[in-house]
């Protein structure tokens, strides 16, 4: 269903430089538009149908992000693909709730890895957490893209379209020589599924296992992202520089990062209470000499 239009939306991402991550994403919530819509053609959608949907998704709990989303996808397939008037005033994007994300403690980390029961999961969780990587570019990952030498990871084809670099771990990269060489068959990319060894893995399937593992650590809820925020955190709280973190992370603006500042330990920061400052001394009231 709607295959011509899947071949033109296709087109038009790549014309605009879209990554396939995010040109499948845009259409797995159109796919999800058009269900809510009882599968009608796609040249009778209206405006009216777009805001009736994201306002059901807003009213049935759906956060803001999720909603502007939405928003953005179909906003692409009104402009792009039907050649149909967005009205922003009809279907305006949200005000965002920024929430802070949730760090687990370095043990905590340590004893999700032990508990992953394979080397190649073992592995996904240690190179997540230690270099800070997206899903996305944990599973775009090759092998020369790994340099032990340097103890550095080279980032390709990145969200932001700009390649980076970021730091490897010692521990990661023993995972990674072991569940390197206990599956020897030649291939391009790094991690491959287990069910398809030959098939690169998919972010969704990284989800799937993290959410298992964490469940089986007693971390319920733990997404790949999750990661990705204690590593910047854990290096902001052991002194690493805002401007490090940020090109670590590959993030454009400070802004970005600095939601790291929140949530970083105060107290390996070096910053008290005033009100654990030495109290004054009190003030004795001078007493009268009588005559």
């Amino acid at each position: 269903m709607y295959e011509n239009y899947h071949e033109k939306f296709k087109e038009e991402c790549f014309l605009r430089n879209r990554s396939a991550g995010t040109t499948e994403q845009y259409w797995s919530a159109i796919k999800t538009f058009m269900k809510w819509c009882s599968y009608k053609p796609m040249e009778e959608l209206t405006i009216q149908d777009a805001r009736n949907y994201i306002l059901s998704k807003r009213r049935n709990g759906a956060k803001s992000e999720t909603c502007n989303f939405c928003n953005s996808a179909i906003a692409f397939l009104f402009r792009h693909v039907l050649r149909k008037g967005w009205d922003e005033e009809l279907v305006p994007r949200m005000k965002v709730d920024h929430e802070l994300p949730t760090v687990y403690s370095l043990e905590e980390i340590h004893h999700l890895i032990d508990t992953a029961k394979t080397i190649r999961n073992k592995a996904i969780i240690a190179l997540l957490y230690s270099s800070g990587l997206r899903v996305g570019e944990l599973c775009n990952l090759h092998a020369e893209d790994i340099y032990a030498s340097k103890m550095m990871v080279h980032v390709r084809n990145t969200k932001n379209h700009c390649d980076r670099w970021t730091i490897l771990s010692e521990e990661a990269l023993k995972l990674l020589t072991e569940y390197w060489y206990s599956y020897p068959v030649k291939r391009d990319i790094f991690f491959v599924g287990e069910k398809a060894p030959h098939a690169p893995l998919q972010p969704s399937g990284v989800e799937i296992m993290l959410r298992k593992v964490g469940a089986d650590a007693g971390l319920n809820g733990i997404h790949p992202h999750s990661l990705r925020h204690c590593f910047a955190t854990h290096l902001m709280e052991n002194g690493v520089s805002t401007l490090e973190i940020q090109s670590l992370l590959g993030h454009n603006t400070f802004h970005a990062t600095n939601v790291y500042l929140h949530v970083a330990n105060v107290n390996l920061m070096g910053i008290r209470s005033p009100l654990d400052a030495p109290k004054p001394k009190k003030r004795g009231r001078k007493k009268k000499h009588e005559d």
